[in-house]
């Protein structure tokens, strides 16, 4: 496998690297099983990250990092993808070849573009799904499921740096991550930058499953089991954080080894 310089998604080329020039996030950080990290990634679609040697992380305690966000992309000229929100669960892992990197698990999104490109392009396991939230903002109140802004038989995500402490200037972020094309594990690099942050150590995130999440759809419900067997329902986050101003460029995706 090479990497490509585009690639052609529903009848668009899409050329390499591809921009984000605006979007919101908010996310939250957490230790959870690594064992149960590991049961969901070999259960999952994308277990061939494992037979490229990937292994969760283990801290002491057998423990592995954990983050859930949530993005929203702006309707601007040069967010190529489009505007759109999307939730992602991602499991710190360690790969031979490449080091300590991100492996995403789930990554649902609202809109069909998106969808495609991401699979596509990079193998994220990007699935459809009804999503509202304000990423970016200090509160921020995300829904997953079949009813939108009602959270109805989905997931919530409440994510609170109010309280907080302000991340000053302009970050640059690298971001690793370990996925699966066609079959073949990949590695997906891209490069951020983000302002307007804030950070709540331990603490100021909540996460709910609420009753009837598996009965909205085989994703909705493998999502929320995920939440479930991590305990992310009743755990406490390491930190929780927000930016208002994120940019990005990923790359195309190259072979591991």
């Amino acid at each position: 496998m090479t990497s490509p310089t585009s690639r052609v998604v529903a009848g668009r080329e899409i050329a390499f690297p591809v921009p984000v020039v605006s979007a919101s996030v908010s996310g939250a950080a957490f230790l959870t099983r690594a064992a149960v990290v590991r049961r969901l990634i070999a259960a999952g679609p994308q277990s061939a990250v494992l037979d490229a040697g990937a292994e969760p992380v283990t801290l002491p305690g057998g423990r592995t990092p954990v983050t859930i966000m949530h993005v929203r992309y702006h309707d601007v000229p040069g967010n190529v993808l489009g505007a759109y929100h999307e939730i992602g669960l991602a499991f710190q892992v360690r790969v031979p070849s490449a080091g300590v990197v991100q492996h995403i698990h789930e990554l649902p999104v609202d809109q069909d573009f998106t969808l495609a490109a991401g699979n596509e392009l990079w193998g994220f396991p990007k699935w459809k799904g009804d999503m509202v939230g304000s990423a970016g903002g200090a509160l921020d109140d995300a829904r997953l499921g079949p009813v939108g802004s009602s959270g109805a038989g989905g997931i919530e995500l409440r994510l609170d740096t109010r309280v907080g402490v302000p991340i000053p200037g302009r970050q640059s972020l690298a971001m690793n991550c370990v996925q699966v094309i066609d079959g073949d594990p990949v590695l997906v690099t891209a490069a951020a930058t983000a302002s307007g942050g804030r950070v709540r150590p331990l603490g100021g995130a909540r996460i709910s499953v609420a009753a009837g999440a598996e009965g909205a759809g085989a994703d909705l419900a493998r999502f929320a089991d995920a939440i479930r067997g991590l305990a992310l329902d009743r755990a406490r986050p390491l930190a929780t954080f927000s930016y208002e101003r994120f940019e990005a460029e990923f790359q195309a995706p190259r072979p591991l080894g």
